[in-house]
């Protein structure tokens, strides 16, 4: 069931960033798909960094983190348990320009990753106001993934 509801999200997600390529966004439509700012908190909820940088919001955009794992729901419910037991470094939230012609301006919270200290593993939540005409259930809206160490380290320098 959640390998189906996974399917069904990468097509509204990849929906998504393909209609903010349309948006008349100069550059930045095409290399962020509306990425527009990405605020990394630390541990105890403290806001450490707000990137704004096109380059780097690139970089992040272009990560792999962002691909559904086509994981079994056993392996994935593996890499959440394993994520338990670790303690979190920082949470990443990213933002993205609204689509709509007619917007008040304000972005849009696009998702939320969580970085584990001593592991590859990362917690990703796709923010549920993302998912335009329906609701979906926060648990169908998580995804447990491991990214690779160059990726990691990447990760990791958006604190400074």
């Amino acid at each position: 069931m959640k390998k189906v509801i996974c399917f069904l999200l990468t097509g509204i997600l990849a929906a998504i960033g393909l209609a903010g390529c349309g948006v008349n966004q100069g550059s930045r439509g095409k290399d962020l798909q509306g990425l527009s700012q990405i605020e990394i908190y630390s541990s105890d909820g403290h806001l450490i960094n707000t990137i704004l940088d096109e380059e780097i919001l690139s970089q992040f955009n272009g990560l792999n983190y962002a691909d559904v794992p086509s994981d079994t729901d056993a392996e994935m419910d593996t890499l959440e348990s394993k994520a338990g037991d670790l303690n979190v470094l920082y949470t990443i939230v990213s933002y993205k320009t609204p689509i709509a012609a007619y917007n008040d301006g304000s972005l849009e919270k696009l998702m939320e990753l969580t970085v584990y200290e001593d592991s590859n593993i990362i917690k990703e939540q796709i923010a549920p106001e993302t998912i335009k005409g329906g609701y979906v259930p926060e648990e169908f809206l998580t995804f447990y993934v491991t990214v690779s160490d160059e990726d990691k380290n990447f990760i990791l320098s958006l604190v400074e």
